[in-house]
């Protein structure tokens, strides 16, 4: 037991009611991280087990209003006479059990909320331990996400950067309570009021005693950053709105909520949020043990007026040290503390800390289906596997998911079997895009595709797709019957940039049909494919008042079918000269005309 009249600083394991003398300690705390305290603290003789102490609820006091409650997750016992014993302890939250597991899974039709959720049950955290306040933004759930020897802390923390959401712990004497939010009306509105004093007045009363401003430089390395979960599409932000403001999102013409649009800007906000937050941001030194992060800043007195402002608190290192123990170390006894803040009208956005794992080579999987028989195709021609199929407990318990087939050369691909084993790639290395890889089935490291010659290639057929003039595209319902049409290379589509235009531009020209088709030969259909497979986005089908991109007419118009047939017209008797063509073809056919060629 102690007395606090002569010890500030105490340790009470609160399931056990008992409290210890703590001779000092020190801590980080920060919004979005796990917060961890290293503590020296006294006990008499005997010592207790460290079994007993492991795991065991406790609350650090650091004043008569202030401290942190956690999980002791170790403990070491020191012998420093007859009648004292020294622990040495670690305290943080619950949330630092996911730590301990690392896996490869794939999640599936979940929203980042709803994953979250299914972490901290799949480790058993109380459901009164955590909560969600994400009351303003979308969270529509993803067809995959894909986890590969990252740790569950890992993924938590990295969904939570990439869809802007911000957590942190709100303490008692009893609990800890995890708070995730997309709004800073989840942290505490009553600010800490403290005036700026340099130089003690009083020794005995908390004080700011340093605070500066720094700019720090946006980072330039590796990020994975909102964009990828959106179309290249920036959202427009109200320049005068206050930045931890609800914005509201532009609505379709027709009156109603565009989802993808509405998406589209609650990203793209919250990156120029996560931007601002990292852009003015203060430091100080005080004495105040109120201070944690998440909770306001009120300062007053400094000389500066910019200062005198409420400040958001996003980091605190705590250190603290009882008065009259015997130690060799420097600094003096008491509290003290070192912050980070922003303003309180910035709203918080995490940095990206945690980029996605890259995933490099082949990955096994497992075609899904009745064994031996053929796979069943969706309406997007993807196939349907169990990716890691030994990390399954139970490979036929696998619901797979819907992959896209990248296969060598320009003819159709040879589709495995279902329960075969299959390789899988990921462009890039990023797991959110993964590809079926028919092509390489039983190709060793090292080894090389045969040659495909001229004299070896199938004859070229037409594709069975049709081309049509529609009056107002993309509304399939009024079509242009004899119209001249033209189909071009343009760098940059658009009827605005036609007097950029050359002769060498212009691919071939025609007049539409009775139904408004285009009749092209089986050699025009050959090299229109050639030409779409060297540079997708930037074959164009021209004529009076439109300028329609090919790249969207495929994907908005045919089916699978149709475009694996367009693939095969891609003059298969230069095969083995234009690889790159194939590559780029292939693209297009996976990601849809916004695959970069």
């Amino acid at each position: 037991m102690r007395n606090d009249m002569e010890s500030p600083f105490t340790l009470t394991l609160t399931e056990l009611a008992l409290s210890f003398q703590v001779r000092q300690f020190s801590g980080r705390e920060a919004l979005n991280q796990v917060y961890c305290f290293d503590i020296e603290m006294l006990g008499p003789q005997p010592a207790m087990s460290l079994d007993r102490l492991l795991h065991q609820p406790a609350f650090l006091t650091l004043s008569h209003t202030t401290g942190i409650h956690g999980i002791i997750h170790s403990a070491g016992v020191q012998y420093r006479g007859a009648q004292q014993i020294s622990y040495s302890l670690n305290l943080a939250p619950r949330l630092l059990t996911l730590e301990q597991q690392r896996c490869r899974r794939v999640f599936q039709q979940l929203s980042v909320p709803e994953l979250l959720r299914q972490l901290l049950a799949e480790h058993r955290l109380p459901p009164d331990s955590y909560r969600f306040e994400l009351s303003n933004g979308e969270y529509p759930p993803r067809p995959f996400c894909i986890q590969y020897d990252e740790t569950d802390l890992n993924l938590l923390q990295r969904l939570c950067e990439e869809e802007g959401i911000h957590y942190h712990f709100e303490h008692q004497h009893d609990r800890h309570v995890l708070v995730f939010a997309d709004d800073s009306d989840s942290f505490a509105q009553r600010p800490v009021e403290s005036a700026f004093h340099p130089v003690a007045l009083d020794a005995e009363q908390p004080r700011i005693n340093q605070l500066f401003q720094c700019h720090s430089r946006p980072a330039t390395g590796p990020q994975t950053t909102f964009t990828q979960h959106a179309s290249a599409d920036r959202a427009t932000i109200a320049p005068d709105a206050c930045a931890n403001q609800t914005y509201l999102d532009s609505l379709h013409p027709t009156g109603r909520t565009d989802p993808v649009q509405a998406r589209r800007n609650q990203l793209g906000r919250r990156e120029l949020e996560r931007l601002r937050s990292l852009h003015r941001l203060v430091q100080g030194h005080s004495t105040l043990p109120e201070l944690l992060s998440g909770r306001l800043l009120q300062v007053t007195g400094h000389p500066v007026p910019a200062f005198n402002d409420q400040w958001l608190l996003s980091e605190v290192l705590h250190q603290g040290k009882q008065p009259g123990t015997d130690t060799v170390l420097p600094e003096a006894p008491g509290y003290r503390n070192q912050f980070k803040a922003i303003p309180w009208s910035t709203a918080f956005r995490p940095a990206h800390k945690h980029s996605r794992p890259c995933i490099s080579g082949y990955q096994m999987a497992q075609v899904l289906g009745p064994a031996g028989k053929p796979p069943h195709l969706d309406e997007h021609g993807r196939i349907n596997i169990c990716l890691w199929p030994e990390a399954q407990s139970d490979g036929h318990d696998c619901s797979g998911i819907w992959l896209p087939i990248a296969h060598a050369g320009t003819g159709r691909p040879t589709l495995p079997l279902a329960g075969s084993e299959v390789h899988v790639s990921f462009l890039d290395g990023d797991p959110d895009r993964p590809v079926l890889c028919t092509g390489f089935a039983g190709v060793q490291p090292g080894e090389s595709q045969p040659m495909v010659t001229a004299e070896q290639a199938p004859s070229p057929t037409g594709w069975s797709g049709e081309i049509y003039l529609f009056e107002r595209p993309p509304a399939t319902t009024e079509r242009l019957a004899g119209t001249t049409w033209y189909i071009v290379r343009m760098p940059r589509p658009g009827l605005k940039e036609l007097r950029s235009l050359n002769r060498d531009d212009v691919l071939m020209t025609g007049k539409s049909q009775a139904l408004g088709n285009l009749s092209l030969t089986i050699e025009q259909k050959q090299r229109l494919a050639s030409e779409f497979a060297r540079t997708p986005e930037q074959l164009c089908l021209l004529y009076p008042g439109q300028c329609v991109a090919l790249a969207d007419y495929f994907q908005q118009h045919w089916n699978s079918e149709q475009r694996l047939s367009f693939i095969d017209s891609a003059n298969p008797a230069n095969t083995h000269r234009q690889p790159r063509e194939t590559s780029l073809l292939f693209d297009w056919l996976v990601n849809g005309p916004g695959a970069t060629p």
